[in-house]
């Protein structure tokens, strides 16, 4: 097996072979860069097909899974493999690297799916360089060629739905924690804990207000109509505000030290 040069695989291009329209400029060492097309899809928002008008970028929501489209059309011989990898400068903006092929036979355009692991939300222009792409020639001819639907071409992206399951799907399956411990799971420690304060704080904050309503409806029950009791009806008000007040100072002095 050897490894396509940029000579090699620009006298395939110039020869209306192996990359169908391709920009000669995107040869580099022993790859072609593969440029964003003009579609995509938000696996995210359910494999929403989007269609990018004149000029329009890509999109990618933070936390957004997609399928990036390539403008290039690759037609892949019985004799060669195609190796794709995403661009490294996509990783530095949050986008999760990609590693996937294009079997001997394959004829399409390549979805090259990555997801937005950064916080940021990221754009893409049409014609962006978004992976690299490197041909083998293989000893020998494949005999089972790639056999598939492009879905995409037709404006249907053939995603296994079926393989996807709610929380209340796999409820029962011992490995799967409550639903509130496993979203616990997916967030960073320090926001797990703030919000942790939160709760405990929220815990605190009504167990105060109980006891405000209990003193006060004891206060304004031994009050029994004398004018001088209502003293202690104020008092009994105050010492429930207190300890509201004294409750939330204590728990905002432990936040604050761990």
């Amino acid at each position: 097996m050897t490894t396509l040069s940029d000579v090699d695989i620009a006298t395939e291009i110039q020869a209306q072979r192996l990359v169908r329209n391709a920009d000669l400029r995107g040869l580099a060492g022993a790859c072609y860069e593969l440029r964003m097309g003009t579609v995509y899809y938000d696996l995210t928002e359910g494999g929403k097909r989007i269609a990018l008008t004149p000029g329009q970028v890509v999109l990618i929501k933070p936390g957004h899974r997609v399928v990036l489209i390539t403008a290039e059309d690759l037609d892949v011989p019985p004799n060669i493999l195609v190796r794709v990898v995403s661009k490294g400068s996509l990783f530095s903006v949050g986008l999760s690297p990609v590693a996937t092929y294009a079997d001997p036979g394959f004829s399409g355009n390549l979805g090259i799916v990555t997801q937005n692991i950064s916080d940021k939300y990221v754009e893409l222009p049409q014609g962006e360089p978004i992976a690299k792409a490197d041909f083998t020639r293989l000893s020998t001819a494949a005999e089972h060629l790639y056999q598939g639907q492009h879905g995409f071409q037709v404006g249907i992206w053939p995603i296994k739905t079926h393989l996807q399951k709610e929380h209340s799907d796999v409820a029962k399956d011992p490995r799967v924690r409550s639903e509130k411990e496993e979203a616990f799971a997916l967030l960073p420690s320090a926001t797990r804990t703030a919000i942790r304060r939160v709760e405990n704080t929220q815990i605190w904050t009504n167990a105060g207000i109980f006891l405000a309503i209990i003193i006060n409806a004891a206060s304004l029950f031994a009050i029994g109509g004398k004018m001088e009791d209502n003293f202690y009806g104020i008092v009994g008000n105050l010492i429930a505000s207190a300890i509201i007040g004294l409750a939330a100072l204590f728990i905002n002095f432990r936040r604050r030290n761990g």
